[in-house]
């Protein structure tokens, strides 16, 4: 009997846990995230045909990863998420085109201008 109310209380304390990752990834956003986010930015622009990387964007990306202070672990997962994240676009994208709207395609050209620029800092 005595772990039946311990038996109850896990699942709320795992339940109550839940948003707290959540609270504290927002403000400190990971190496990996930032990278699917530019992943996807490019997949989108090229979809889009507002703008291409140039060939060293990736590299730039993480070369600005380790000033922010990122270790090899993750430099390592953010460029597993870039790599991942963009064959997953690219597969999505020819199965299932999406549109593009012209202001979509303006504020795409924008923010590849900034990729291009070494800008990561919005993403």
């Amino acid at each position: 009997m005595a772990s039946l109310p311990a038996g109850r209380v896990l699942p709320l304390a795992v339940f109550l846990a839940l948003p707290l990752p959540a609270c504290v990834a927002a403000g400190n956003e990971s190496s990996a995230s930032r990278a699917s986010a530019l992943a996807t930015t490019i997949s989108r622009a090229s979809a889009c045909r507002a703008g291409a990387p140039q060939r060293s964007t990736l590299e730039r990306f993480l070369a600005a990863e380790r000033e922010r202070g990122a270790g090899p672990d993750q430099i390592a997962a953010a460029r597993s998420a870039y790599v991942s994240v963009s064959e997953a676009e690219m597969v999505n994208q020819a199965a299932q085109p999406q549109a593009c709207t012209a202001e979509e395609r303006a504020a795409l050209k924008q923010r590849m201008g900034r990729i291009r620029a070494g800008q990561f800092d919005e993403l």
